[in-house]
């Protein structure tokens, strides 16, 4: 096995991903009340999104563990893939650009762990 071999650029990529998502979701859980303030969404959307992105960090963990790696990888690369529409649609709803460029940075953050997984797909399937 090479030294950045698919799996292990895989597991990289899984854990810095569960690592982001706890972050962020408790940054956005914890902060909410200053966040509904410049984007449309009751401070209980935010805090709830915040917490399931805690959540959805754990289930990565737990994918990482029992699954295997390409169907780890390929699950979260399309949560992942949906996730960057989602947020870069949500800062379309806000006024501030300041406010629109933050969460569309999150949105190519979380773009980038998906080009990180498919990265890691393609070196596993060329390594067989």
């Amino acid at each position: 096995m090479s030294k950045w071999s698919g799996e292990r650029i895989g597991r990289l990529s899984l854990r810095l991903d569960a690592a982001y998502c706890t972050v962020l979701g408790a940054g956005v859980a914890f902060t909410a009340p200053s966040i509904a303030t410049a984007l449309p969404v009751p401070v209980w959307v935010l805090v709830t999104a915040g917490v399931a992105v805690v959540f959805w960090a754990g289930l990565i963990l737990v994918m990482l563990a029992r699954l295997p790696m390409r169907a780890a990888l390929r699950l979260v690369m399309i949560a992942n893939l949906l996730a960057a529409a989602a947020v870069a649609a949500l800062s379309l709803t806000s006024a501030a650009v300041l406010v629109v460029l933050a969460v569309l940075a999150v949105a190519v953050d979380i773009a980038l762990f998906a080009g990180s997984q498919v990265f890691a797909l393609r070196r596993m399937r060329n390594a067989v």
